[in-house]
């Protein structure tokens, strides 16, 4: 199979994708899906800096907006590829303790990379949403710190995060069969190292909500 069809294999298929991509795995082809992945982030951060507004009242040391939106693209950018590496080396190493047999380059690093597939499709559908959303503006001041309490309350961001959550489902499903082909674990060894990123996602989103006081 070449890229274009491994990729639609892995949407369609991903069991006998993996397969193929463990066999053969291609480290130029992870980065280029990781990239991807990274640049949409990025170009939603930079959407993101003008439809939400941040004003800091009574916080003179604060960066300005213009700081804040770069520093919020930059980690979009760089993040991805620091996330894939840590997340293909956690996969490896605890697969490994578990008794598994793969290679971390190229094997498990070009599996990892094709699990952001899902992370693609997040970002397009985050572009949309906050395309079509009205911008806000969120003022946060020494006697109002919890100020963001409206952004993470309104239904952008919800929705946002339901939609994260599914497409890392998604994304273990991948790691799943992409662990099962590489390192030739049983079913439930698989299942619980490939579910690894997806409750710390989740563990995450609550944290945040908690910290928010929604929950």
């Amino acid at each position: 199979m070449n890229f274009t069809e491994k990729i639609i294999e892995t949407i369609k298929n991903p069991k006998n994708a993996m397969k193929s991509i463990s066999e053969q795995p291609m480290i130029e082809e992870a980065v280029t899906i990781v990239g991807i992945s990274a640049v949409l982030g990025a170009l939603a951060a930079y959407i993101q800096s003008y439809k939400v507004t941040y004003v800091f009242e009574g916080f003179p040391e604060m960066p300005a907006s213009t700081m804040m939106a770069i520093f919020g693209i930059l980690v979009a950018l760089i993040g991805s590829f620091i996330g894939w590496f840590i997340i293909a080396g956690i996969v490896h190493l605890v697969s490994m303790a578990l008794g598994g047999e793969g290679k971390f380059h190229p094997q498990m690093m070009t599996i990892a990379g094709y699990s952001f597939i899902p992370m693609i499709f997040a970002n397009l559908i985050s572009i949309a949403m906050l395309l079509i959303i009205d911008p806000i503006t969120i003022t946060i001041s020494p006697t109002d710190p919890t100020a963001m309490r409206e952004f993470y309350e309104s239904s952008y961001f919800i929705n946002l995060n339901i939609i994260a959550i599914i497409m890392q489902i998604w994304a273990s499903i991948i790691l799943f069969f992409g662990i099962q082909e590489a390192h030739r674990l049983s079913a439930a060894k698989s299942a619980i190292v490939a579910g690894i990123p997806l409750v710390f996602v989740v563990i995450s989103l609550l944290w945040t909500f908690r910290s928010m006081g929604i929950l």
